[in-house]
């Protein structure tokens, strides 16, 4: 009774890989369909089974204009999803359209993963949704996309955790996920914090790699209630990185240093990539009670 969703459609595999071509050949690029599905899934919060990709909501008021979705930016990725999208619902296919990404960019790192989607999704209408009541899930920060909307009396690592127990994950899963999407290029208005990388949109373990560089200094900048920091070369001072404290945390909790040492390791790429797609997965079916 709660959030009423219509009952999905099963597409065809054909209907399924003819729109995964549209996406590639669409001009869109893996930051934002990345961007758009995360919007869309994240939302999710297993206390009260609220939130999540079904129901393509994420098209919808209040969420299409909530700031931390980028609403410019998510209106046109949307509106061409939409003009691509063939016999398969909105909320399968800015799933799909997200997951085409990621494979792309694991490709571009010279990884391949095992492609998996399930589709099913229905679309929710205006009328079955409460926008007044959907105002609540609007997140106040999100660290998955280095976003946090003006002085909070919470810590950002705080919220982060937070966020990761909504969506049900482990301490490895919202590692791998955030480190990920930093060099996808996931960050709230484009935001270079915690990108450590010098191949955005490839997905590669380099958030961990650089973050864990010893010949990297940090230090808070002036007038950011250390909520911001800057990276510079211990031996030039030359700046390197920005990051915020939802990216140094992975340097400064021993627990979370821990799994950031296994990610940055050598040979581990790899592994890397196949527990972000997992996890990614995990977010994007997390509300699935279907399947």
């Amino acid at each position: 009774w709660q959030d009423p969703v219509p009952a999905g459609t099963t597409p065809s595999l054909a209907d399924v890989s003819g729109f995964k071509d549209a996406v590639l050949a669409s001009g869109l690029t893996v930051s934002e369909l990345v961007k758009a599905a995360w919007a869309s899934a994240s939302t999710y919060r297993r206390t009260d089974h609220r939130g999540g990709a079904n129901g393509a909501r994420v098209r919808l008021a209040p969420q299409k204009d909530w700031a931390v979705n980028d609403p410019s930016e998510l209106g046109k990725v949307l509106a061409k999803i939409d003009e691509l999208r063939g016999n398969l619902s909105m909320a399968d296919a800015i799933v799909l359209a997200g997951t085409v990404a990621v494979e792309k960019a694991a490709a571009d790192g010279g990884h391949s993963i095992g492609f998996t989607f399930t589709p099913g999704r229905g679309d929710a209408s205006d009328e079955q949704t409460d926008a007044e009541s959907f105002d609540w899930l609007k997140p106040h920060a999100d660290a998955f996309r280095n976003y946090r909307s003006g002085k909070l009396s919470v810590r950002t690592e705080d919220l982060l955790i937070d966020r990761a127990d909504l969506l049900g994950l482990t301490l490895p899963e919202m590692a791998v996920l955030l480190g990920g999407l930093r060099v996808l290029g996931a960050n709230q208005g484009g935001r270079p914090h915690g990108v450590f990388t010098d191949r955005p949109g490839q997905l590669t373990n380099d958030f961990f790699v650089n973050l864990l560089d010893m010949k990297t200094q940090w230090k808070p900048v002036e007038g950011s209630d250390e909520e911001e920091f800057v990276g510079s070369d211990r031996a030039t001072g030359e700046e390197r990185w920005r990051a915020t404290r939802a990216d140094l945390v992975f340097g400064s909790n021993s627990q979370l240093r821990a799994i950031a040492e296994v990610y940055a390791e050598n040979g581990h790429e790899a592994k890397f990539v196949a527990d972000f797609f997992a996890a990614w997965t995990k977010v994007m079916n997390a509300d699935r009670f279907d399947i």
